[in-house]
């Protein structure tokens, strides 16, 4: 054997065989450790892995399902999504409704705080814990004495509202404008196909055009020269237009008189019922929702001599509004889905004109299309349209103003778009979540 050299001493502890042995001996017992170290690491990674994603699933749900649920069926309806995922018969209680908070989160902080009855935020934790009798249990371990690992897992989710979908142009489709148009600080731009923009148009600090890819921007060859501050507000994004998924949830809301789709100038669930094909505001009972049939004929709504305020009207006709109509407190829903579903032929203002102040907005909302001839203005107005919107906007018509469409917007020229960031609070709106820690 080699080197080795054999005595006549005792072979167990001399002969080379036996030195190999004791060799073998301290090997396996530190592959052994080894082994165990890391089957056990392996499994509590896995393990770990397996209560985050459970946790942020159900923070997820929590928070989604709070928004039409009591907080109470909100964290059952989370706990119900984890179940299949991991089973109480083979992983005991991962989850149950005492670790399913919902609170408020400050972004500033990064703090998270307790509230009972909020809709604001949630955290979520899930745990494998001796206390709980589920504790991961530990294999190989178990030989240095640990017979089995606590581990924990925690979500906080939060709402959030991009301040994109309250005050811009926002289409699936393109959003194609014109013109010697100007955007203040805080107006938004966006398609998820592209967006086409002429020429001499100015775009101060702060404003946001954005598309899935700026490399798709379909401008003339002097575009960025003749289109001051454009190049600053371009942004790469895709946007989910969650609020024209809301369109029948909202109809229904407003059928019914009851719920958050209700605006605050409603001051009773009844409905009034009318048969026309014309109404003024005199025709209209205020603070009351009306259903009109128009009989099979088109909705004439002439808000020129009395604005239409403080009234929602829900039909499946077709409207057309009359000349220099106004609206403002006024909700107008047509389920009605042709292209030119709403249309008016020039000086539509909707909302009040009121530098911005609180209240006083208005809301067009149809399955179908929107045409406006010339001269829309819109003050803390909002336009949600599940096909295309065609407009052409008074030079200073635009200030607090939302157009969300699942089709293209084709606008103006000459017109100035500003931001208002109040006088929009009945607009329709849903809520977008977000992982926070």
């Amino acid at each position: 054997m080699g080197n080795c050299k054999i005595k006549k001493r005792s072979k167990l502890l001399h002969d080379c065989e036996g030195s190999v042995s004791l060799l073998g001996l301290y090997m396996f017992v530190v592959g052994t450790m080894i082994g165990a170290f890391a089957l056990d690491y392996t499994y509590l990674e896995a393990t770990k892995t397996q209560l985050q994603v459970a946790a942020d699933q159900a923070a997820h749900a929590a928070l989604y399902n709070r928004r039409t649920m009591s907080e109470a069926d909100a964290k059952i309806a989370a706990v119900g999504i984890i179940q299949p995922l991991l089973p109480s018969g083979k992983y005991g209680e991962i989850i149950s409704d005492y670790s399913i908070e919902f609170g408020t989160y400050d972004r500033d902080s990064l703090q998270f705080t307790s509230e009972a009855g909020s809709n604001e935020a949630v955290r979520v934790t899930t745990s494998m814990l001796a206390e709980k009798n589920n504790a991961a249990p530990s294999y190989l371990f178990t030989m240095l004495g640990v017979d089995h690992f606590d581990i924990k897992a925690r979500a906080t989710f939060m709402t959030y509202k991009p301040g994109c979908l309250r005050e811009g142009l926002m289409a699936d489709g393109i959003v194609d404008l014109q013109s010697n148009n100007s955007f203040s600080n805080g107006f938004c731009m966006h398609s998820n196909t592209y967006v086409s923009i002429n020429q001499n148009n100015y775009f101060e600090p702060g404003t946001v055009v954005s598309m899935p890819n700026i490399a798709d921007l379909d401008m003339p060859r002097s575009g960025f020269d003749k289109n001051s501050g454009l190049q600053e507000a371009l942004r790469d994004q895709r946007m989910n237009l969650n609020v024209l998924n809301r369109l029948d949830e909202i109809r229904s809301g407003l059928e019914s008189g009851i719920g958050q789709y209700v605006p605050t100038y409603i001051q009773s669930p009844v409905i009034a019922y009318m048969k026309a094909q014309t109404v003024t505001q005199d025709m209209l009972t205020s603070n009351v929702i009306h259903r009109i049939d128009c009989q099979g004929s088109k909705l004439t709504i002439d808000g020129s001599s009395a604005a239409i305020e403080n009234v929602v009207i829900i039909t499946p006709c077709p409207i057309s509004f009359s000349n220099d109509s106004k609206i403002a407190n006024a909700a107008i829903f047509t389920t009605d889905t042709s292209a030119r579903s709403i249309t008016a032929p020039q000086g539509l203002q909707i909302g009040r004109n009121d530098d911005c102040a609180e209240g006083g907005g208005a809301q067009l909302i149809t399955m179908g299309g929107v045409s406006v001839a010339s001269k829309l203005s819109m003050f803390g107005g909002q336009i949600l349209a599940k096909k295309d919107v065609d407009f052409a906007a008074n030079a200073d018509g635009m200030q607090g103003a939302s157009i969300v469409t699942r089709g293209t917007i084709n606008g103006t020229s000459n017109s100035k778009m500003g931001f208002c960031l109040s006088g929009m609070e009945q607009n329709f709106e849903t809520d977008y979540y977000r992982m926070a820690e």
